[in-house]
């Protein structure tokens, strides 16, 4: 979490110094050396990051940098416009009446910027103290253990599954097309969709089973490794011998991917590659399924990124699992939290806080199974379903596999740009519909996007906004006549993470009452539903970046 944090504020000092060079000219060495500490900061975070979640004393020496950090921001943006004012547009004998004022603050300045470089330099000395030394050596993340734990089977298929009796009938219609060419049919939606468990449908329906001569099922993830993928997928090709076991460990990639490719040749095979995550995983594996003139075999692709799918195969349209409706999501909830089932119905003293529940759940599958297989545990009783409604979120990520943990996977593969723009995303009320345009207008007044690949900053911008919809950590609430987000909504769930994790960084902080108390350094403060007058903030001297009142900003449905 604080990589992103250092890397948008290295950018910024980039580029202050870029924009207030005149100004800075004084201090520019000072500026520069401290801008290379935090680039090498850097160096120890991506691990630590990582790590953190599960580690007080990681978590607390990451808070560290990151405070740093952003003192460094304002030190350099609070001194440079000073030294603006001191300078710019002054007349001569102005400039010379200011001229020793200039010369203090340049001192002040230099000052500040060496203390905050010591501060670094104690900062990553401290690490031995903390004991966090050889980070990333030898251990396993939290995300990758999680994914460990949650690698799919095909032979585990859901009961009580409801709402996928169409998209099923489509993927399998898909896969019996004639065609001798290789066929990659896609489905894409974000963590706890149900991906898996609809592949798992069709990976079992009777008519694809009759079709093909043989299926294989993988789970790919995002830690992905090509030897074992391959050997996985020749392995449900054929009965296992002792002697196939050994001949497969011997071998390298490039004969693992000349092994399958002919295996395939003369096969109807279908193959399931669950949880692909990036196109390079694509790639590799690619090169082992034959493209032309095969026996009609078939690849069944699941990913949370759009991009991955379309890139597997740019003919075959993505299927887009979508959330439940209302009473799909009524119906799994009952068939996971009622020991008799959803068919005869949920008691009346129940309904109401048990309709509460799911519509918190905001049509998430896996949401709904969490909770309803909690309830599954308790007593048929009012009260235990209130307190599991009341303690919402937390009942959701108690569990290692736990629904806050899954979404966390899909936030934690952002890159860093991506991230800062996810958390400013939470920022906004609750099931708000988000104007694209001015959503960018404000990306690009608070400094957050930065300029890449030669595009404008709001080019920059839409772009990224389309990178969280192909992630699908986005909802598309409308589109343009030429087929770009014109408005957007967050899950609920997703908006959650979002102020969970910004406010882990101070990044922003949600006032929702006029009772809650201001932290001791948010860089964002949002307001929601509140009549502000002067005394609201009373005698706070936080150091807030920007503040906004949220019902200003957006609409709400």
């Amino acid at each position: 979490m604080a990589d992103p944090v250092i890397s948008l504020v290295v950018e910024r000092t980039g580029d202050l110094l870029v924009q207030k060079i005149v100004f800075l000219k004084g201090v520019r060495g000072h500026v520069e050396r401290l801008q290379n500490d935090l680039v090498r900061m850097r160096c120890f975070l991506k691990d630590a990051d990582q790590r953190q979640d599960e580690d007080a004393r990681i978590r607390n020496w990451v808070s560290e940098i990151r405070a740093a950090a952003y003192d460094a921001e304002d030190i350099i943006e609070i001194f440079a416009s000073k030294l603006e004012f001191f300078t710019k547009d002054k007349g001569l004998v102005t400039k010379l009446t200011y001229y020793p004022l200039k010369i203090v603050n340049l001192y002040k300045i230099g000052k500040e910027i060496e203390s905050l470089r010591m501060r670094l330099n104690d900062i990553a000395d401290s690490r031995e103290e903390y004991g966090i030394n050889n980070l990333g050596e030898g251990m396993t993340t939290h995300g990758e253990e999680l994914q460990r734990i949650r690698r799919s089977s095909p032979f585990s298929e859901e009961k009580d599954v409801v709402g996928f009796g169409e998209i099923t009938k489509s993927l399998v219609a898909e896969l019996l097309k004639e065609d001798k060419n290789r066929r990659v049919v896609s489905i894409v939606g974000m963590g706890g969709a149900g991906k898996t468990t609809l592949a798992k449908k069709v990976y079992n329906h009777a008519d694809v089973r009759a079709r093909f001569d043989c299926r294989a099922w993988v789970c790919v993830s995002s830690s992905y490794n090509h030897k074992e993928t391959l050997r996985t997928i020749i392995k449900q090709l054929y009965p296992m011998t002792n002697e196939l076991l050994d001949m497969l460990e011997k071998m390298q990639e490039q004969d693992l991917e000349q092994r399958l490719y002919q295996d395939l040749q003369d096969k109807c095979c279908l193959v399931v590659l669950d949880d692909v995550w990036k196109e390079e995983a694509w790639d590799c594996l690619a090169k082992a399924f034959p493209d032309v003139n095969t026996s009609s075999s078939r690849l069944l692709l699941t990913s949370r990124n759009r991009d991955v799918a379309q890139h597997a195969d740019a003919r075959s349209k993505p299927h887009e699992l979508k959330t439940l409706g209302e009473e799909d999501s009524w119906q799994l909830f009952l068939g996971k939290a009622l020991d008799h089932g959803a068919n005869v119905g949920c008691p009346r003293d129940l309904e109401e806080v048990g309709r509460e529940i799911v519509r918190r759940c905001a049509g998430l599958p896996l949401a709904i199974t969490v909770v309803g297989g909690l309830l599954l545990g308790k007593k048929e009783l009012k009260i235990e379903w209130e307190k599991v409604l009341n303690s919402f979120n937390t009942n959701l990520s108690k569990s290692q596999s736990g629904v806050s943990a899954i979404l966390e996977l899909s936030y934690a593969d952002l890159p860093p740009n991506l991230k800062f723009c996810f958390l400013y995303l939470g920022l906004f009320p609750e099931d708000s519909v988000i104007s694209v345009p001015k959503l960018i207008h404000m990306w690009v007044a608070e400094g957050i996007m930065q300029k890449r690949d030669a595009k404008n900053l709001e080019e920059t911008a839409a772009y990224d906004v389309e990178q969280l919809f192909s992630r699908n950590m986005v909802q598309v609430a409308e589109m343009t006549v030429d087929e770009r987000i014109k408005s957007c909504r967050l899950h609920d769930l997703l908006r959650d993470l979002a102020i969970r994790k910004a406010e882990d960084e101070n990044f922003f902080q949600i006032h929702g009452t006029r009772d809650d108390k201001i932290s001791a350094k948010p860089r964002y403060l949002a307001v929601h539903s509140l009549s502000l007058d002067k005394n609201y903030f009373g005698t706070s001297t936080s150091p807030v970046s920007a503040f906004f009142q949220c019902p200003l900003l957006q609409e709400k449905h």
